[in-house]
């Protein structure tokens, strides 16, 4: 099916959407109600995943919260139906995938921001491959084995559309529909009931710095942290205590819906079923061997999500150009 997907490429690799929601007050409401939210620093959490995505052991958290509010095609918080359920979303991944392809939604969650003086530094979100997700698998692993162009055919391909909701300074949105190497499009706030629907699994995109100039971090947040709505603002919460406080202006919010895409009904089919499947023996046989031609000295790991040379060497050689945000 790569052959599909290459050929579906050729139309846009991102699409503009606006407007985004029919009613985008009533999102907003949903997302106020459905935290608390935690730390986006949880959500890769162990050293071996840090080391192969390339950064270090040592853990930041910055006031980025996260909450998940569909999973598996289904609602966890009340009311994100409205948002899993978005035909304007599955509209625009026909646009890039093809008007016969299945649009299969599955996730949404939902980014908070406080202000902070450094990027959300452009990056890929985590790939799925037939029968080898995060489900069952580390997000270390996942993301190499996109940057090794190995498994491509397993590859299930994912849209992903982004909307906001900000009027503040900063947090502009970055991407690179043509590549790393090509030229940044930019989404710019105020974000008024727009989004962008792309394949962010092959498509860099990251977060400008956002707040005003001299805008202070709450310092000492830990993953136990948490974000709540209280009243008209959002509370950070620390051991019990308030950290920082932000009014809707200064909190940055992203919505990400995600939806599986298939080619047609046969290749769904064929998805849902298993077929050509991954299994982690297979998936370190190919490693190896195309580590052997490369010309890289190592041996086959006895235990493959543990040894941290086979991790370590793996980050170094299959390692994607990320691109600067400017």
């Amino acid at each position: 099916m790569v052959a599909w997907y290459r050929a579906a490429m050729t139309s846009p690799t991102a699409v503009l959407l606006e407007p985004a929601y029919d009613d985008p007050d009533a999102v907003l409401a949903v997302i106020r109600t459905g935290g608390p939210f935690w730390p986006l620093a949880r959500y890769g959490a162990s050293p071996e995943e840090l080391q192969a995505l390339g950064g270090s052991a040592r853990q930041f958290t910055p006031p980025w919260f996260r909450q998940d509010f569909a999973l598996a095609g289904r609602a966890v918080v009340d009311g994100a139906e409205l948002i899993l359920g978005n035909r304007r979303f599955s509209g625009a991944a026909q646009e890039i995938y093809g008007s016969d392809a299945i649009v299969r939604p599955t996730t949404v969650y939902v980014n908070v921001m406080g202000p902070t003086p450094f990027p959300f530094a452009p990056h890929l979100d985590v790939p799925a491959f037939r029968t080898f997700t995060r489900a069952d698998h580390p997000i270390w692993l996942l993301k190499v084995m996109k940057s090794s162009g190995l498994f491509e055919d397993e590859r299930i391909h994912i849209a992903t559309a982004v909307s906001w909701f900000y009027e503040g300074r900063g947090g502009e949105f970055h991407y690179w529909p043509t590549g790393p190497d090509g030229e940044a499009a930019i989404q710019r706030p105020p974000f008024r009931n727009v989004a962008v629907v792309a394949d962010n699994e092959a498509t860099y995109h990251g977060v400008a710095p956002l707040g005003a100039v001299g805008s202070e971090m709450p310092k000492g947040l830990t993953h136990d942290s948490r974000l709540v709505r209280s009243g008209d603002h959002w509370d950070v919460i620390e051991a019990g205590d308030v950290a920082a406080s932000y009014d809707d202006a200064a909190a940055r919010i992203t919505v990400s819906w995600k939806a599986d895409v298939f080619a047609d009904a046969d290749h769904a089919a064929e998805c849902d079923a298993g077929v050509g499947g991954l299994n982690l023996e297979t998936v370190v046989d190919r490693l190896c061997t195309d580590l052997r031609e490369r010309g890289v000295e190592i041996e086959r790991p006895s235990e493959p999500l543990q040894d941290r040379t086979w991790i370590g060497t793996l980050a170094e050689v299959y390692r994607d150009p990320a691109p600067a945000l400017v």
